[in-house]
């Protein structure tokens, strides 16, 4: 908007006070000095003085102009303003809203100047000025009440564009650069342009700090420096659930944490750490059934704590779980890592699928999802910090005398922890009081015991099922020695097992109790019961009564085995063979076979045979040794071209 220049007598009028008041407060305005008849005269903006003289001047000397109504204020855009702003621009409005409104139709410096003075007096914490009254009158003004929540804004910033984008793009970053870097770096960016020579003629810190703030909400601020992941934890938007649709019981959350306790594990020299596997009633925090554990978590300790608490409470209807490999396996949920989740497909042998469970996964690295994780940070404050060889989750939480107490070895053993934690997770954590917002002030076993009431009882198991629950399975086929179980390199057998050689099998074992198994055919029908073998001696003494025991045993299983295989494949009689071709004439039947007649190919020993044929019927004498005289010698001739002449006798 272009500036309206009058004399400071105008002003003055405007104003009600007197020429000379005008001049020495000058400042407060916006005003220039210009030249008028070979003299200096003061003119004054009229825009900046207060809004009723403005507007005086306005009606004044545009009493011919269409009256114009002016812009109502809006109410709900002010609240809403002042619902996000910070505590100091609230503080800010409720202080300007209460000094605008008591000097409200006092005009003129004196006036002012006399209700500043009282004003002053009556509210030390709220000092003011006349001059800082014109200020806040113009601003409310031009831009109404919203002025003085964001009264950063109105005012211009001494910072340019291109340095606070310089600034800005240092500061606004994961590595976290202070203020006087990023300052630096603006700095040193408009040196090298030419904007500035020296930091003398470039805003201070504090200005771009405060562009900085008027721009940017605190959380974007935080966003930026902190990362995503801890902004999302801490300032993101989060569902709000709804538990009124659930039932006590209906779905168990489970985790597995580790406890930031050293204990002493025997057979271990250096200080070993421990591990709970927990389930968790969704609706009520109520810890269902946990195992302890000194070994990594796996899928046999998640079993563990399902049974524990299927045994004390009964089956959920469902269970939500992360995507850790101690759930995603064909024997707990069914479904494995590496393969897309479908959600109504389990495999029939899970745990899950036997019992009738349905499976939740929790989306990838999204810890906030499940109410477990923030119980695990109770127990963590309320019962891992109570031993003296607490480790901290971190090593800004590490204890310094830590280390002494290892070095002493002044620790809880494993049993001792063991029982300590079983005490703490039956009779004390339930007890606690709850912050959830359904809880309203009771404890997880209050709570449980006033929903539990209002459902059908929970599903039973039998103790045969409970017994299976935490079995696991593997494929194999039966061998020589019955089946192989490779992860402990142990044998099995039993008495079915002679005709199921050579098959594929799976194969059930208890890892509590290894004496039995359970063996299935594809079909996952069972076919029998087998028990764990024990390997005999290299050299077994005469007075070794169990390695006889085990070659007795180990012969007669194999006369039993030879015994069902002969019933099953008798040797052959003599009287089968007659039989079996029989059965083989029959089955190939009659069959006319044409052979062509050819010529007769004769062969050497036709002529001999000829030869001798003839001699038969004249002698054979040699008549050229029993007659006397000569006899007419006649040409020789051969028999075989006689007869193939057809000149024979």
């Amino acid at each position: 908007m272009q500036p309206i220049w009058i004399s400071s007598t105008k002003a003055a009028e405007l104003l009600g006070i007197s020429d000379r008041q005008v001049r020495r407060s000058v400042s407060m305005w916006n005003y220039r000095w210009s030249e008028k008849d070979g003299r200096k005269v003061l003119e004054i903006d009229v825009r900046s003085l207060p809004a009723e003289a403005s507007n005086r001047y306005v009606q004044e000397t545009l009493p011919e102009a269409p009256e114009v109504a002016t812009r109502a204020e809006d109410v709900e855009t002010v609240i809403r303003s002042y619902d996000r702003a910070t505590d100091r621009a609230k503080k800010n409005f409720d202080k300007w809203t209460l000094i605008l409104l008591k000097c409200e139709g006092i005009t003129g410096t004196k006036e002012l100047g006399r209700f500043v003075d009282d004003w002053n007096k009556a509210h030390p914490e709220m000092k003011t000025s006349i001059k800082s009254i014109y200020r806040q009158r113009s601003q409310v003004g031009e831009c109404g009440k919203i002025a003085l929540i964001n009264h950063r804004e109105v005012m211009h910033s001494t910072v340019r564009d291109a340095w606070f984008e310089d600034f800005k793009n240092a500061y606004l970053t994961a590595n976290k650069i202070s203020v006087f870097s990023s300052w630096m770096i603006a700095l040193g960016k408009a040196m090298e342009r030419g904007d500035v020579k020296d930091q003398s003629e470039f805003p201070s810190k504090s200005a771009f700090n405060r562009r900085l703030k008027s721009e940017f909400a605190p959380d974007v601020i935080y966003f930026a420096r902190e990362g995503k992941k801890k902004f999302y934890d801490n300032k993101g938007f989060h569902l709000d659930r709804d538990y009124s649709d659930l039932k006590a019981g209906q779905v168990w959350v489970g985790d597995t944490r580790t406890w930031d306790v050293f204990v002493k594990v025997q057979g271990q020299e250096k200080p070993a750490t421990c591990y709970i596997t927990l389930f968790m009633d969704f609706k009520t925090y109520m810890p269902m059934g946990w195992c302890l554990h000194h070994d990594a978590p796996g899928t046999e300790n998640t079993l563990r704590a399902m049974r524990h608490g299927i045994e004390r409470y009964g089956l959920p209807e469902e269970i939500y779980v992360d995507n850790g490999r101690e759930y995603r396996n064909r024997d707990f949920s069914g479904q494995s890592r590496g393969h897309q989740i479908v959600e109504d497909e389990q495999y029939a042998e899970s745990m899950a699928s036997r019992l009738g469970i349905k499976m939740h996964f929790a989306i990838v690295r999204n810890a906030r999802a499940k109410i477990i994780e923030r119980n695990f940070l109770i127990i963590k404050n309320g019962f891992d910090r109570m031993f003296n060889s607490f480790k901290g989750g971190t090593v800004v939480e590490k204890p310094e005398p830590l280390k002494g107490v290892l070095k002493s070895g002044n620790f809880l053993t494993w049993e001792e922890f063991y029982g300590l934690a079983q005490e703490y997770m039956t009779n004390v954590f339930p007890g606690l009081p709850c912050q959830g917002k359904h809880h309203n002030g009771m404890t997880r076993r209050e709570l449980w015991n006033e929903e539990i009431v209002k459902r059908e009882p929970m599903r039973r198991v039998s103790k045969e099922t409970l017994s299976m629950l935490v079995s696991r399975t593997v494929s194999g086929r039966i061998m020589h020695m019955g089946f192989h179980l490779a992860q402990l390199d142990t044998w099995y057998w039993a008495e079915w097992m002679p005709v199921w050689k050579g098959r594929e099998v799976t194969f059930r074992y208890d890892p509590d109790d290894m004496r039995t198994a359970w063996c299935y055919d594809q079909n996952k029908k069972l076919i029998g019961e087998c028990s764990l073998q024990s390997a005999v001696g290299a050299m077994v003494k005469d007075d070794d009564a169990v390695g006889k025991a085990q070659i007795a045993e180990g012969v007669a299983r194999k006369r039993h085995e030879e015994k069902m295989l002969k019933e099953i494949c008798p040797d052959m009689s003599k009287e089968q063979a007659e039989e079996y071709i029989s059965a083989m004439r029959t089955a190939v039947g009659p069959q006319d076979i044409f052979v062509p007649q050819g010529p007769t190919h004769l062969t050497r020993h036709d002529r001999d045979s000829e030869q001798l044929k003839a001699e038969k019927k004249v002698g054979n004498a040699d008549f050229y040794n029993i007659v006397d005289g000569e006899v007419e010698e006649k040409p020789s001739t051969d028999l075989w071209d006689e007869l193939l002449t057809g000149e024979a006798m």
